[in-house]
């Protein structure tokens, strides 16, 4: 599993910064942990990064999890019901 420490807020403006790492990571040959702990806060950007690499590793049988998730980016997770991509505490899939 290759795990990333994304630390800082993944808004738009971060994210049109962040996406060659997004674009590597969809391409990935191994699951991906995303270590959210620095990330006091997501839009709709850092949604659809997620999403954009949930789906292209999800092609290939490969997995994504959310790691230290906690906050603004927790609730609106939550919100749209993408909870699933949470990691369980142990750092494995849920």
């Amino acid at each position: 599993m290759r795990i990333v420490n994304i630390n800082q807020d993944m808004d738009a403006a971060s994210m049109a910064a962040m996406k060659p790492l997004f674009e590597e990571l969809a391409l990935s040959e191994t699951d991906v942990c995303l270590d959210l702990g620095g990330v006091d806060f997501i839009d709709s950007s850092g949604i659809g990064g997620i999403v954009f690499v949930f789906k292209r590793l999800r092609e290939h049988s490969r997995g994504i999890a959310l790691a230290n998730v906690q906050g603004q980016p927790l609730r609106l997770l939550q919100h749209l019901r993408l909870e699933f991509l949470l990691a369980a505490p142990n750092g494995h899939f849920a």
